[in-house]
């Protein structure tokens, strides 16, 4: 009941395909990333063009929404567009599918089996909710594509010495914390990811005196406009131009800012070419440079090696000061989905090489040197049909298996990484290979999928626009910054 399920729904219903349901365990459509993790606070990071439910070529675009719409806006239209495209009636919420008994090895061989049951109404975890005895059935279907989004299990550590700190020490995650204790406090957000950023975002927004962003080496971050440029373009904007635009931004903050000497960068000397490789995705917006630039918020590189009353204490022997640490370390996958799809090793995004079984969410991390969207919907609206075709046409997935060249990936318990959970540069390999083998995505990759994109980033966001929408929040976050604390550099 996510995005990318959704997304799959209403594919169905647009080609007259109605036998086929959605389970979800939550009581509302959504999925986990807007439902559990996100707070009320949070809003979208890349712009709504490229990411909206009703994404496709003969859908209207979102007509009542800002171009960084709120969770709950967000998950206001994931209710009316299931309802307005007549989805809702395919979609059993509440429900949770305990077991999959699975026959045979493709779709010509066997079915599977889907043993539900109805959940309390109240599930807002992650996990798997406790047995209720009510609503169990077995439904027979075909096939199983399954969306369990990435961003599941929070990463965890503990410092030593938290027990003496004095103050709160959470985990930012859903509205398991107060944020207006940050309110005039100075705070540690630990965890330099794309949800480390977005809680910067936060902290801003409830007035933190001070924020130190605390990590053991920077990530690249991506200003508006740059993310605007991908998601406009037809063909993918190249590493080298994506890091010149980061230039801009990054230019505010210092020399020692260069993005092209980041860890995750690698460019030839005239840096003409470049990749990069970084564990986290990319955190989008401005406001990280406008409150690293004004003194809001310091970058940190270090690390905590114990804690006292009201202090961090750093392994550079740095003492912090702050009211509240937030730690954001990233999400792990969850290994209950390589157990209900019985999945023993990833060939591609389809588990032990059977074409009815399909499971996809976004990778963690980037590794590209061409940058196509940094987006959902894009993605989403590819994986949907890739997963329709092979179901549909399994001679064509009989070709791409025997040609043994689909990545194989298997889960890696030391790294706590189930099977299904693709690296980004493995997922780049097999968005190369699939249309190769099938002429009829590929024509779908050259004639609809950029052209697509394009259209709908610039219906929503024509550049004039967009460009006076990102400088009005500029200039919005900067004043509130200066009134706040008057020493702070001017706006730039």
């Amino acid at each position: 009941g996510g995005h990318i399920g959704l997304r799959h729904g209403l594919w169905f219903l647009k080609y007259k395909m109605t036998n086929f349901m959605i389970f979800d365990r939550r009581n509302i459509v959504g999925g986990t990333s807007w439902i559990v993790q996100a707070n009320k606070t949070s809003k979208l990071q890349t712009e709504l063009g490229t990411y909206h439910l009703q994404y496709d070529e003969e859908n209207p675009v979102p007509k009542n929404l800002p171009p960084w719409p709120t969770r709950d806006q967000l998950l206001e239209h994931f209710q009316e567009v299931c309802e307005e495209y007549g989805l809702m009636p395919y979609i059993k919420l509440n429900t949770n599918v305990k077991r999959v008994d699975i026959s045979g090895k493709d779709s010509e061989t066997g079915t599977m089996t889907f043993h539900i049951e109805s959940t309390d109404g109240n599930y807002k975890g992650v996990n798997p909710p406790p047995p209720t005895g009510r609503g169990v059935e077995a439904i027979v279907g075909s096939a199983a594509f399954y969306y369990p989004g990435n961003l599941t299990i929070p990463k965890r550590h503990e410092y030593k010495g938290e027990e003496l700190f004095g103050g709160p020490i959470v985990y930012a995650l859903h509205d398991q914390f107060d944020y207006s204790q940050t309110t005039n406090e100075d705070v540690i957000i630990c965890g330099h990811g794309a949800f480390g950023v977005e809680n910067v975002r936060t902290c801003c927004e409830f007035s933190a005196r001070r924020i130190y962003l605390l990590c053991r080496r920077k990530n690249l971050c991506c200003p508006r406009m740059v993310s605007w440029l991908a998601n406009q373009a037809v063909q993918p904007v190249s590493g080298a131009l994506f890091l010149k635009g980061l230039e801009a931004a990054y230019r505010l903050l210092g020399p020692e800012w260069d993005p092209w000497a980041f860890h995750s960068v690698s460019a030839n000397e005239a840096r003409t070419q470049a990749t990069i490789v970084q564990k986290s995705r990319f955190g989008i917006g401005d406001l990280y440079y406008l409150a690293v630039y004004m003194g809001k918020c310091e970058v940190v590189v270090d690390d905590i090696k114990r804690i006292s009353a009201g202090v961090a204490h750093l392994q550079s022997g740095r003492k912090l000061s702050a009211a509240v640490i937030l730690k954001v370390f990233g999400f792990s996958g969850d290994w209950e989905v390589d157990k209900l799809l019985q999945v023993k090793d990833m060939h591609g995004y389809w588990p032990n090489a059977d074409n009815r079984r399909f499971i996809a969410s976004e990778g963690p991390g980037v590794s590209a040197s061409n940058f196509a969207s940094t987006s959902l919907s894009p993605g989403a609206i590819s994986w949907v049909e890739q997963a329709t075709h092979f179901m549909d046409y399994p001679d064509d997935w009989k070709r791409i298996i025997a040609s043994s060249m689909l990545p194989v990936h298997k889960g890696e318990p030391d790294l706590d990484r189930p099977a299904y959970v693709i690296e980004a540069r493995t997922a780049t390999t097999i968005g190369m290979i699939v249309p190769a083998f099938c002429p009829e995505i590929q024509e779908r990759n050259m004639n609809v999928y950029s052209w697509l994109k394009r259209a709908k980033q610039l219906e929503c966001h024509p550049l004039d626009v967009f460009l006076r929408q990102a400088e009005e929040e500029w200039y919005e976050y900067g004043k509130s910054f200066k009134q706040q604390d008057p020493s702070l550099k001017d706006i730039p």
